[in-house]
């Protein structure tokens, strides 16, 4: 009798121990991405337009026309879209004809900011070879930005003053 009351003694102290309420102020929330500008307003539209961009983009590479996908890039100064220029299309031209795409894929669109935004992309060179240790993918983003309205597509990242 002496032993059923220490063990549901010692059950009564061991629930009262794992039932304690723990601290109110734990920090549930995931902390913020401080590349976010919240004060930016998104939309459906705005995630349609760059994917549909993005996806132009690729398809056109996929059809071997690098012209015409380098005709889709801009290069952004000052709040300013310009068509890209002749050298640097030069630099591009040999970096997309290096990496040929046979297919792709978009993996991530992220609207930070209008000035800062990245589409992520896996692009497949070639099939998988059990013989070849190089493998057939290559991974890649697109900086689009978004200057009165209008999105751009560029490739390199930069920011400009709002």
């Amino acid at each position: 009798m002496k032993t059923k009351g220490f063990i549901i003694l010692f059950l009564s102290a061991l629930l009262l121990v794992a039932c304690k309420d723990e601290p109110k102020n734990r920090n549930l929330t995931i902390p913020e991405n401080p590349r976010t500008d919240f004060g930016m307003q998104r939309s459906h539209e705005d995630t349609i337009a760059v994917m549909e961009m993005a996806t132009q983009f690729l398809e056109t590479l996929k059809q071997k026309d690098v012209e015409g996908a380098l005709d889709q890039l801009y290069d952004v100064e000052h709040q300013e879209a310009k068509p890209l220029t002749a050298s640097q299309r030069n630099d591009l031209r040999s970096t997309l004809k290096a990496f040929p795409v046979e297919s792709y894929t978009l993996d991530a669109i992220i609207l930070y900011s209008d000035s800062d935004s990245e589409v992520r992309y896996t692009t497949r060179m070639f099939p998988d070879s059990v013989e070849s240790k190089i493998p057939g993918t290559v991974k890649g983003s697109l900086h689009p930005f978004r200057i009165d309205g209008k999105w751009y597509l560029t490739i390199q990242p930069k920011k400009f003053e709002q």
